[in-house]
């Protein structure tokens, strides 16, 4: 028996040693540097304040927007004016607020005018540059952007090299990333989380290429420990290791670092569990259909709403157990409730 662990130990290190190697180092580099993201605060220093006059109401932009299953619609201020954002389960559009047509960003001059828009909110004093249309790259490739794409990629002429990410069915920069971040992100959360865009693209094969391969390295790394365990000593009521020279280091640092490299290695496999072993921490259908319900589209004609708030730069409607509420965002910290039953 221990003969075949002592196998297997030494050809799955021999397999996983530079992978061992590569997620000790990345992990360093992400822990300082993560993985690009529009933070909410920056999200909304975005934000303009709303203009507010003859506005449409939002069971007319739902109407108006034809998305299934609505959960939630939302009134921001964008540089062609005021739009509701209507989002469903898998969906969402852009509405005019005005005269309910739709508001999706068809060109890269459009794209353009929301970007600069939004970099004067956040003090980004530059021109905006180039403009494509990307399904995909490196850094759009996360699953809570397929909703929105393909995405405008809008560059500032900056010396921070910022980029910016526009959905082209809402109109909104759902991503922001600079230079210093995408460099070292090379080093840390691509290599870390073994994900290049051909391969992070597919969900399920990246899902199943990191999954299995954190489970042999956990495999590799727990055999190893039972491995320094059972080879120990004792000599003249001391623990010793029979080894010498490269071997004996090997077996005093590996037992030594086993429950650090053990937590290591095995908590990332378990971050990838995804429903396998353990629940995926979201609602069943049962529960959701009694707490988060869509918007009724009918109570929102019926219902008579107070005007929007002086300054607001997002009005949010949505129903939460049973009733109708409205959330006007003035300051980050600052929101004004309404609801109705």
């Amino acid at each position: 028996m221990l003969s075949a662990i002592v196998l297997l130990h030494r050809w799955l290190g021999f397999a996983f040693a530079l992978l061992f190697a590569m997620w000790f180092a990345t992990g360093m580099v992400m822990h300082f540097v993560p993985f690009p993201s529009l933070k909410e605060a920056d999200r909304f220093a975005g934000l303009s304040p709303i203009d507010a006059k003859n506005l449409i109401g939002p069971a007319d932009a739902i109407k108006a927007a034809g998305v299934a299953d609505v959960l939630r619609v939302r009134l921001v201020q964008r540089s062609d004016g005021p739009v509701y954002i209507v989002s469903g389960r898998s969906a969402a559009r852009s509405v005019n607020a005005i005269d309910a047509k739709d508001a999706a960003i068809v060109s890269p001059d459009a794209a353009r005018a929301v970007v600069d828009r939004y970099a004067r909110n956040r003090g980004m004093t530059a021109p905006s540059l180039s403009v494509s249309l990307n399904d995909y790259d490196q850094w759009s490739v996360p699953n809570g952007f397929d909703r929105y794409r393909p995405l405008f990629r809008v560059a500032l002429g900056n010396a921070d090299g910022d980029e910016l990410y526009v959905a082209w069915n809402t109109g909104e920069v759902v991503l922001v990333t600079n230079s210093r971040e995408r460099l070292w992100n090379y080093a840390g959360s691509v290599l870390h989380w073994i994900y290049p865009t051909v391969l992070r693209r597919n969900w399920a094969a990246w899902d199943w290429v990191v999954w299995t391969a954190s489970f042999l390295a956990s495999i590799a790394a727990l055999l190893g420990a039972i491995l320094g365990i059972a080879r120990l000593k004792r000599r003249q009521g001391h623990l010793t290791t029979p080894y010498r020279g490269w071997h004996a280091l090997h077996h005093v640092v590996g037992l030594a670092a086993a429950v650090f490299l053990l937590t290591w290695i095995v908590s990332g496999w378990l971050s990838m569990d995804h429903g396998r072993l353990f629940s995926r921490g979201q609602l069943t259908d049962a529960e959701a259909a009694v707490a988060v319900t869509g918007v009724d589209i009918a109570g929102l004609a019926s219902s008579i709403w107070p005007p929007v708030s002086p300054g607001a730069r997002e009005v949010e409607w949505f129903a939460f157990g049973g009733q109708q509420f409205r959330r006007d965002r003035v300051a980050l910290d600052k929101r004004c409730w309404f609801g109705r039953a």
